[in-house]
C-alpha cells in the first residue's frame, strides 16, 4: 500500500487536470475523504473537479464543501489525467459518471482509494487499506504519508474526524483500532471541530424524520425471540405517509435496533422509488453478518453490512430469515 501511494504523490505532481470521484449515493465516508483530498489538491494549485451522480445530502452542508460536487459535469470535455475514487468497492458503483465515460477513465491514471474488505480491487493501482475504520481514517494516512499534512486546515480536520466518528459509532465499534484514536487525536490537534458532528449526527432530529422513526418504531417493528432478532420491513409508502424520505433512516438501526438489551442481528429492509430494496443489518461481534451479506453481493464489514436487491420486501424477508437462522446456528 506504501508503494501506492508514493505513485500516487508522483502522479498528483504530473497531472494538471485532476478528477475525483466518490460511489453513487454517497455516504459520509465517502463525502469528506474527497472533500479533504479536494481541498489540499486545490491549495497546491491542482486544476480539479469532483462529480457524483447526484448532489451531497443538505446536512453534510456544515463543513461547507457540498457546492465542490458537480454532477453535471463534462468528464469528456474536462479530459481528466488523473482519476482518484473514494469508497467505492467496485466500478458499477461509480454509476452513470463512469459508465457513460469508460473511455476517458481508460485513458487516464486511475487510483482507488477504499477500506472495503468487499473491495473487488477493480484498477491497476489501489489503495485498499481493509484495516481502518474508515476511508477517511486511511485518507488522512495518505496525507501524511506523502506529507501534506501542514495544508490540513481545521474545515479539513473536522471533515475527516465526522466520518471517523459516525463509523466508527463514536469508538464504540469493533472496527476501531489504536490508529483510530491516534489519528482522531491529530485531527483534534489540528483544530477538528470535534463538537460539531456529534450534535449534527447524533443529536439533530428533522421533525419528519422523528415522524418516521416513531411509525417504525410503533407499527413495523418485528422480533423474533427465540433468534434474538428484530428487524423491520419499510415500504415506500412509510414514507410517503410520514413525509420523509430513506436518507432519514441513518442511524436508526445503530441508535435503537442494536441497542436494544438482549439483540444479537438486526436489521432494515426499505423499498426506494424505484423499487429497489435496501438493507442494512447489524451484529454483537460473536455474529458475522458479512456471510450473509455476501450472499446478495452487498459491501459488508463482521457486524455491519449492506445490500441492494431488486425482489420484493416480501421475497428479501423470506430470504434473510433462511440465511440468519444459517448463520445462527
Amino acid at each position: 500500500m506504501k508503494k501506492n501511494i508514493r505513485k500516487l504523490w508522483k502522479s498528483i505532481n504530473k497531472a494538471n487536470r485532476i478528477l475525483l470521484i466518490n460511489h453513487v449515493r454517497m455516504d459520509m465516508d465517502a463525502f469528506w475523504s474527497l472533500c479533504a483530498i479536494y481541498d489540499i489538491l486545490s491549495q497546491i494549485w491542482k486544476n480539479v473537479k469532483a462529480t457524483n451522480d447526484e448532489l451531497p445530502l443538505e446536512n453534510y452542508a456544515f463543513t461547507w464543501y457540498n457546492e465542490i460536487i458537480d454532477p453535471n459535469l463534462d468528464i469528456k470535455q474536462f479530459n481528466p489525467e488523473l482519476i482518484i475514487s473514494f469508497d467505492a468497492a467496485s466500478p458499477d458503483q461509480l454509476g452513470t459518471s463512469y459508465s457513460n465515460n469508460k473511455e476517458v477513465f481508460d485513458n487516464a491514471e486511475f487510483f482507488v482509494i477504499d477500506h472495503h474488505v468487499t473491495n473487488v480491487w477493480f484498477w491497476k493501482i489501489n489503495i485498499i487499506g481493509v484495516n481502518y475504520s474508515s476511508t477517511c481514517e486511511l485518507t488522512y494516512e495518505i496525507i501524511h504519508d506523502i506529507k501534506l499534512e501542514k495544508y490540513i486546515t481545521p474545515k479539513i480536520a473536522t471533515s475527516l474526524i465526522s466520518w471517523i466518528y459516525t463509523d466508527t459509532n463514536i469508538f464504540y465499534n469493533t472496527n476501531t483500532s489504536k490508529n483510530t484514536y491516534t489519528v482522531a487525536w491529530k485531527l483534534i490537534e489540528l483544530w477538528a471541530d470535534f463538537r460539531k458532528p456529534y450534535y449534527e449526527f447524533y443529536k439533530k432530529k428533522t421533525y419528519d424524520q422523528s415522524k418516521l422513526w416513531w411509525e417504525i418504531l410503533a407499527n413495523h417493528m418485528k422480533k423474533i425471540c427465540d433468534w434474538k432478532v428484530v428487524y423491520a420491513m419499510i415500504s415506500k409508502n412509510i414514507f410517503i405517509k410520514t413525509n420523509s424520505n430513506d436518507r432519514q433512516l441513518t442511524w436508526l438501526i445503530s441508535e435503537f435496533f442494536a441497542n436494544i438489551e438482549w439483540v444479537e442481528i438486526c436489521f432494515i429492509c426499505y423499498e426506494l422509488t424505484n423499487n429497489q430494496i435496501k438493507t442494512s443489518l447489524r451484529s454483537i461481534p460473536k455474529h458475522d453478518v458479512s456471510k450473509i451479506s455476501q450472499i446478495f453481493w452487498g459491501w459488508w464489514h463482521k457486524q455491519a453490512s449492506w445490500f441492494s436487491s431488486n425482489k420484493s420486501l416480501e421475497e428479501v424477508e423470506k430470504e434473510l430469515i433462511k440465511e440468519i437462522k444459517k448463520e445462527l446456528n
